[in-house]
């Protein structure tokens, strides 16, 4: 009979050694095929296996046998070493993992590649952390999917903003406009009566017409402006344009404008230098005076003053209207050619209004290929500045939005 005697813990060592070796032999077989890029590191962050798809993506040309240990510091740029080693060293100390973390790539200055990252603690049979691991993927594609859905999210939520503050001043403006029609009507009926019922004459009739008058052309003034703005909206504006004598204009509108300026004792003056004919359409002209007039006498205060300064500056004419005014608080001035808005200040103090006056005033500068600024701020009155260019000939400009803010020129 023949006794063996078997070395059980030396054969146990054998089994075990086989067993982590067929581990290791499956995870450099899986690492060598998987485009997913995975790496592993000791305690000091230097490479122990890493994938094929991390070298394809990292250190393309490379060998995973050149890359064990060696470090980021040997791969990528010290900005992202850097980082890198100080996620590792932080999930070692603290055992804790970073877990789906989608960043910008930062590796050889590239700024428009994002990747998703979990970095583990490496821990052996004994639980205890003897470096760490991670897998990365791109994620570019879908990051910007999400990016520019995020951005068309914004954009539908400011552009349903918008709409609501549209109808919201769209029905400001139907209650404005109808106190706005029904006044110089009230008027008109109120001093009719009186002419026809009293039979006045002399003096108080002539006050009579004159209210009158005034209060029709004031009707005449808002249909007007609907019109234009209902022609400015659908981006036809007619516009009949010929050689036009600025100077003639300003002065016509100052004084058809000094009656309202008398009775509220406003001095209304023009200063005006020599500026040659200028290709323009004469009537738009008039409105864009009118209102910037009517704007300076209506929001100055009793006593006030507004002044109408005109001349060149090398190819253009200059034309500024400026008051004593309330002014513009600054900010209301982004939007104050805006259809149907009106200043803080405005509806403060009640002053009755359309909100269309300046909307249309900018709309027939950007006709005419100008611009127009404002400059002043709330209780130190304002300064509107229209520049046209002196065109010897007609030559429209293009049609404008409502807006029409390429005539906007900011001080």
């Amino acid at each position: 009979m023949v006794k063996v005697t078997v070395d059980l813990p030396a054969q146990r060592r054998q089994e075990s050694e086989s067993q982590r070796e067929l581990e290791l032999t499956c995870m450099r077989n899986l690492l060598s095929a998987t485009a997913a890029r995975v790496y592993f590191k000791d305690l000091q962050n230097r490479f122990l296996l890493v994938s094929a798809g991390w070298i394809d993506a990292y250190a393309p040309g490379r060998s995973a046998k050149d890359l064990i240990g060696k470090t980021d510091f040997d791969v990528f740029s010290a900005e992202h070493a850097s980082a890198a080693s100080r996620d590792e060293q932080r999930i070692i100390s603290t055992g804790e993992p970073i877990v789906g973390k989608v960043e910008l790539e930062t590796y050889g200055g590239r700024t428009d590649t994002w990747v998703w990252t979990t970095k583990m603690p490496l821990r052996d049979g004994h639980d205890r952390i003897i470096g760490t691991f991670g897998i990365s993927r791109d994620v570019t594609a879908q990051t910007r999917a999400e990016n520019t859905l995020a951005e068309q999210a914004l954009q539908l939520i400011a552009q349903n903003d918008r709409l609501r503050e549209v109808d919201r001043l769209k029905d400001e403006f139907i209650g404005m406009f109808s106190h706005e029609l029904r006044t110089p009507l009230a008027s008109i009926l109120g001093y009719a009566e009186i002419l026809i019922e009293d039979g006045v004459t002399g003096p108080d009739a002539d006050h009579c017409v004159e209210v009158i008058d005034r209060n029709a052309k004031r009707l005449l003034r808002l249909t007007g402006d609907l019109q234009l703005l209902s022609q400015i909206n659908s981006g036809h504006m007619s516009m009949e344009f010929r050689s036009v004598d600025l100077a003639d204009l300003a002065a016509c509108a100052v004084e058809e404008m000094r009656p309202e300026a008398e009775r509220k004792h406003i001095d209304l003056v023009l200063s005006a230098t020599t500026v040659p004919h200028l290709a323009a359409d004469p009537t738009r002209i008039a409105q864009l005076l009118g209102n910037l007039l009517s704007n300076a006498v209506k929001f100055t205060p009793d006593g006030g003053k507004v002044e109408v300064r005109l001349g060149g500056e090398r190819d253009r004419a200059v034309l500024t209207v400026a008051d004593t005014g309330i002014g513009i608080p600054v900010a209301d001035r982004e939007r104050i050619f805006e259809r149907f808005f009106r200043t803080a200040t405005a509806k403060r103090q009640a002053i009755q209004g359309t909100g269309l006056g300046l909307t249309i005033t900018a709309a027939i500068v950007a006709a005419h290929n100008g611009t127009i600024a404002v400059e002043g701020g709330e209780g130190r009155g304002s300064t509107f500045t229209v520049r046209l260019p002196l065109l010897p000939t007609p030559t429209p400009g293009p049609q404008q939005p409502a807006d029409a803010s390429s005539a906007l020129l900011r001080p």
